[in-house]
């Protein structure tokens, strides 16, 4: 779904003021959303879609709407936008599925471009501008943010809409605007999207899964707190090209720092359409367990490749837990 080098669609981008401190995530996308809407949504309307300020933008007081254009301009170039994003989360949680039909409704109005080139505009330049500012957010002090899990989150979101926009009556748009004001403000996916994405993961706990999943060529780990199983700590995509290695080494795609996990703990395989799972002679051993029963021990099974099934669940060495999720796109 990213666009390519068409550069009628992908815009470069530069951003004024990137060297005074002008650069967070909610920045760059209100600028993109401005320049796509050519001016009809600037950030003080962006921002009375999702803030607590943005109300008084335009106050019958010329002098309150000056002083409320200069507060909302400060808070856009700082982390404070997401304070007032997330108390009016809390006050209201369908916030932002209504500020993105406003949004998508403005887009498709005053945008030179199609639906479905916006689709892709979001999941393309935008999205390099956005992480970017996640990025300068996170060296600014913003430590709760997780840019892996963030790049594999929104990886999978760009797939789903990939997969949502081949479908009669599906507009992914919405999806994909709401999602991004969930990440400006909480650094992650909604979780109930996250169970959505990678399917068949008993993270969903529901049983109510819309869609049939089968093994295929592209898989995800979502790692998870022993203490509070619905809290996800990380996640990453598995791609059945090469084998998707766990361990303390620093050359392992999933790089562990307890030091009961080995150097080289374990692999997961794509092989004839299956997946496996490979420990590799571990000193604390691996366990993968089935619907609360454990089905591989590697002290008791050995070295042997084990088949996974999706909504297996992964301990290795009693300290580091994982769910084997399927992926939708």
């Amino acid at each position: 779904m990213r666009l390519g080098t068409n550069t009628e669609q992908a815009r470069t981008f530069d951003v004024p003021g990137e060297n005074d401190g002008w650069h967070t995530a909610f920045y760059y996308f209100a600028e993109h959303v401005r320049s796509l809407s050519r001016g009809h949504v600037n950030h003080k309307i962006l921002y009375s879609y999702l803030g607590t300020n943005g109300h008084y933008i335009n106050h019958d007081n010329p002098t309150i709407r000056k002083r409320t254009a200069a507060v909302l301009s400060r808070l856009i170039h700082t982390q404070r936008y997401v304070q007032d994003f997330q108390q009016s989360y809390e006050r209201d949680p369908q916030v932002f599925d209504r500020a993105a039909l406003l949004l998508c409704s403005s887009l498709c109005d005053f945008a030179d471009y199609s639906e479905k080139e916006l689709v892709a505009y979001f999941c393309g330049p935008l999205w390099i501008d956005v992480e970017r500012g996640m990025a300068y957010e996170h060296e600014d002090g913003r430590s709760t943010l997780n840019l892996n899990r963030i790049a594999h989150e929104m990886c999978s979101l760009f797939a789903r809409c990939e997969v949502l926009a081949l479908k009669r009556g599906v507009k992914p748009l919405t999806l994909i605007a709401s999602s991004y004001f969930h990440l400006l403000t909480f650094g992650c996916l909604d979780l109930r999207l996250v169970y959505e994405i990678a399917d068949e993961t008993q993270l969903m706990a529901l049983g109510n899964a819309k869609e049939t999943v089968k093994q295929g060529a592209r898989a995800c780990l979502i790692g998870y707190c022993a203490s509070e199983e619905h809290a996800v700590v990380d996640w990453w995509v598995l791609g059945s090209e090469r084998p998707f290695v766990i361990g303390r080494y620093t050359d392992c795609d999933l790089i562990e720092t307890s030091p009961r996990v080995s150097r080289r703990h374990c692999r997961i395989i794509h092989r004839d359409g299956c997946w496996y799972f490979e420990d590799s002679e571990s000193k604390h051993g691996s366990l993968i367990l089935r619907d609360g029963n454990v089905v591989y021990d590697s002290d008791r099974d050995g070295c042997s490749p084990f088949k996974l099934s999706f909504g297996d669940r992964i301990t290795l060495a009693g300290v580091s837990n994982y769910w084997f999720g399927a992926l939708l796109a």
